[in-house]
């Protein structure tokens, strides 16, 4: 195949063959590559908060909520209705408001919801919320095994708190520890782990042994409870206040006489009033306040979630208030088909409210927030426009080195014309070397993108550690968290894809273009005035 002469000069003053790599071309190469590099990441980051956001944000308050434009007493009909839908997955209705919480001389006023979980899934993961707020406790010689709580322990004397309330009352929810375990291990030699832990679980020492035959005795001097137990389905319950234990899978007999030491702690107690119930005392009415336990502290990834908020039973917070039947608004979640995308969310929604109009609203999550992620847009095209001169520096570089070339190429030019070769073949030799400059820098940029994205975890981890340190790094990632952040390959989304080959060809253009001044330059040029040139 025979390659066009310009095209061959180009790659020739490029790469010349008496060298591995020419040290300009390696320059502009890998210029362009590092520009590439850094508008792909730098976007492709930004794209991932976003992501990131819109699952935190959907975690916290589902796909869409349906609100009362009146004060009615007939939402359950609602709930019915949708709940009979086949594209509506779950509905939550929920109370909210400020209450205060005491704890001796400690207060806090948190945002409180009142959730319904009696009918279906519910649209918060509650479970995930618990698992991320648990604190473990440190002893001597002991092993904290208490089980994750559950969102099924949510009863009307039981609420969670966020780490915030928690902190600023120092409660937390109850504790049992299995003594004389130092290496933290999840299993002993009884066989069993610990399942359940309720919150009428008093503070005691309990002793569980293996008599033989799968029967354990459980027994708590302090109280005087002693029982023999037998496992019913793989669980060991001794009764209301003491802590359900289950068999581990596969069994292993114990040996006869095997014993293990638990200590429990029981769950903090707060007192909760609500503002009618001030109106009534500054009434010189005698109300006492609720008295409940806390069942778990929980954590919300979704940073525009009230920091100081509480959770409790639907029927926990009607009771605080003086009107009953009355629903503030439901969280609602739809199948996949219409959640994925938004423009199907948002028709959906205005098919709903279409009906109800009179009495009922539907906000998507995306309408509900559209300033945050209206900033997120700004600060993402606020990046672009930032990164953009780094790519039109590389193109100045590459003009210039070019130029410089044309200058000290003036009398080959001119010998290039006078054996013939048309000035517009001339003036692409140099056009086509920001061409070449401008493909590998970035075929290079976005091969560094990839092993950027591929490693992200560790580049941050070493930069984060070297910056705040070890206890530093649980601090950075509460706001940017990059070990969880979704950034997908060009080949796992079209998104993706669409990022790199954007930049990609950015970068092939600029360069194309840097290169059309020394081209035009050499193209105008004059034969005879260029070969007497010195």
């Amino acid at each position: 195949m025979k390659i066009p002469w310009p095209l061959f000069l180009a790659w020739k003053q490029l790469f010349p063959s008496r060298k591995i790599v020419s040290f300009f071309s390696l320059l502009a190469v890998v210029g362009v590559a590092l520009g590439v590099n850094v508008m792909i990441v730098v976007v492709a980051f930004m794209k991932g908060f976003q992501h990131k956001f819109r699952e935190d944000i959907i975690d916290a308050q589902g796909h869409a909520r349906a609100i009362p434009l009146s004060r009615t007493k007939e939402w359950r009909i609602l709930q019915n209705e949708l709940l009979l839908m086949p594209k509506v997955s779950s509905v939550t209705p929920y109370l909210q408001g400020p209450l205060l919480v005491q704890k001796k001389d400690y207060h806090s006023v948190p945002l409180t919801i009142g959730i319904d979980l009696s009918r279906g899934e519910p649209v918060l993961p509650l479970d995930e919320f618990l698992e991320n707020g648990q604190m473990r406790l440190e002893a001597h010689d002991a092993v904290d095994v208490t089980p994750v709580p559950a969102s099924s322990s949510l009863h009307d004397d039981v609420v969670f708190v966020s780490q915030y309330v928690a902190n600023r009352l120092g409660v937390r929810p109850g504790a049992i520890l299995r003594m004389g375990d130092s290496k933290g291990q999840q299993d002993d030699a009884l066989g069993v782990s610990v399942y359940e832990f309720s919150v009428d679980v008093p503070s005691a020492e309990w002793h569980l042994e293996y008599l033989g035959k799968q029967v354990w005795a459980l027994r708590s001097p302090g109280l005087g409870f002693a029982r023999e137990i037998k496992p019913v389905d793989g669980l060991l319950i001794a009764g209301p206040g003491t802590p359900t234990f289950a068999t581990i899978s596969p069994f292993l007999e114990p040996e006869i006489g095997a014993k293990s030491t638990y200590q429990t702690f029981r769950a903090s107690t707060i007192e909760v009033f609500s503002p009618a119930m001030i109106e009534q005392a500054q009434a010189d009415e005698m109300v006492p306040p609720k008295e409940v336990r806390v069942g778990g502290i929980f954590e919300v990834p979704w940073q525009g979630f009230h920091a100081e908020a509480m959770i409790g039973s639907f029927r926990m917070f009607e009771d605080m208030r003086t009107t009953t039947g009355l629903c503030d608004g439901m969280f609602l979640k739809f199948s996949q088909d219409i959640s994925n995308n938004e423009e199907s969310l948002y028709a959906f929604c205005e098919e709903l409210e279409l009906a109800r109009s009179m009495d009922w609203a539907f906000v998507p999550w995306f309408v509900e927030n559209a300033w945050f992620f209206d900033l997120l847009k700004f600060e993402e095209y606020l990046m672009i426009l930032i990164m953009v001169p780094i790519g039109l520096v590389a193109a100045f570089a590459i003009a210039i080195a070019l130029m410089t070339t044309v200058l000290r190429k003036i009398r080959e030019i001119g010998l290039l014309v006078a054996m013939g070769g048309a000035r517009g073949a001339v003036g692409a030799i140099f056009c086509i070397q920001g061409f070449l400059i401008g493909l590998l820098g970035a075929v290079l940029g976005c091969v560094l993108a990839l092993l950027f994205i591929r490693f992200r975890d560790d580049i941050m981890s070493f930069i984060v550690v070297r910056i705040a340190g070890d206890e530093g790094k649980v601090g950075v990632a509460q706001f940017y968290d990059f070990y969880s952040l979704y950034v997908p390959y060009p080949w796992e989304s079209s998104e993706s894809a669409s990022t790199f080959i954007t930049f990609a060809l950015f970068a092939v253009f600029v360069s194309t273009l840097a290169g059309l001044i020394p081209a035009w330059r050499a193209a105008r040029m004059n034969p005879a005035d260029a070969l007497r040139n010195e």
